[in-house]
């Protein structure tokens, strides 16, 4: 039998292993704009259209985005590496939104020229290890038209371009 540390590890190596589309996940709490930068995102179904995101229980938005009724995931072009860098790093919190943003868009801030930007009704959201799980129908998207999503790999940045 593998040993709990040697196991985290090799998953953790295997992961790396794993290209993810790198997202802002937004929200609005009391008028404040929040993001965080997330990898842990999926569709779950066209009918009806829904997303789920995984949020890191420690994370800052965490406990807002249990309370509030959207958020919205912002899918990231190749060229928005930086903002994945801003909203990965605490210290550049106060930076996150003064530029390129929609903040008064239906709660939940909207960057504008994101790959697309797709915003959910949180419906349920169910905790699971370190993370909880924030499900959310579809209600609004904007896309850009350009395909070439940023893409994280082996703990760094990369594009997609078809």
């Amino acid at each position: 039998m593998v040993e709990p540390d040697e196991l985290t590890a090799t998953f953790r190596q295997a992961m790396r292993r794993v290209a993810s589309t790198v997202n802002v996940i937004s929200i609005c709490v009391d008028g404040q704009p929040m993001g965080i930068t997330a990898t842990a995102v999926s569709s779950i179904s066209l009918d009806p259209p829904s997303l789920l995101v995984c949020i890191n229980r420690t994370a800052s938005v965490h406990a807002p985005i249990s309370g509030m009724p959207h958020f919205r995931v912002n899918v990231l072009h190749r060229d928005q590496e930086a903002i994945a860098a801003m909203f990965a790093d605490r210290a550049q919190h106060g930076l996150r939104f003064l530029s390129g943003w929609d903040v008064d868009s239906a709660g939940a801030p909207r960057l504008l020229d994101a790959q697309a930007s797709i915003l959910c009704r949180r419906t349920d959201h169910h905790q699971f290890g370190t993370h909880s799980i924030f499900i959310g129908v579809v209600e609004e998207v904007f896309t850009r038209e350009e395909v070439d999503p940023l893409l994280y790999l082996d703990g760094r940045y990369a594009g997609a371009k078809l």
